[in-house]
């Protein structure tokens, strides 16, 4: 059987944009949460020059998609990794958003986004998502300008 290669943009747009947009709409919250915990150091490995799959890149991958593609606001919060260990770490290991970040969507109308609220960070899910996609097309134009080379994946290493 042959494997059917996929574009990275159509991956970027299918899996990243499209099911979190997907989750919103349903008013999944947590979920799309935990996919864009996840989605960020996905966009990672798409910058650096190592195949997909290479061993220990997390942490890397998070800090060079947050650092090239993000808005100054969320740069600001990679000191000493605070937004690594609260926001990709607790969603993956625990899938919980931990002590340190409250998750909110707007109608409940609970402040700002990334606002510091006795303590803890609060995440407007989305204002989260709307981030997101806007690095999930900024990482799809510089891919079709030919700006990053192509990774290799197939449409059988990541059908569902």
């Amino acid at each position: 059987m042959h494997d059917i290669f996929m574009r990275n943009e159509d991956f970027i747009k299918q899996r990243l944009i499209d099911e979190s947009q997907n989750l919103l709409d349903a008013e999944f919250y947590f979920p799309v949460f935990l996919l864009i915990s996840q989605g960020i150091e996905t966009l990672g490995c798409f910058l650096d020059k190592k195949p997909l799959g290479a061993k220990s890149q997390s942490k890397k991958r998070f800090h060079l998609a947050i650092d090239h593609l993000f808005e100054n606001k969320y740069q600001e919060l990679t000191d000493r990794d605070w937004l690594y260990k609260q926001f990709r770490c607790n969603m993956t290991h625990l899938t919980t958003t931990g002590g340190f970040i409250i998750l909110a969507s707007r109608k409940e109308n609970k402040g700002e986004h990334l606002q510091v609220i006795e303590g803890q960070r609060l995440f407007v899910v989305e204002n989260l998502v709307e981030d997101f996609h806007k690095a999930c097309q900024t990482l799809i134009l510089r891919l079709a300008k030919g700006e990053l080379k192509q990774k290799q994946m197939t449409l059988n290493e990541i059908s569902l």
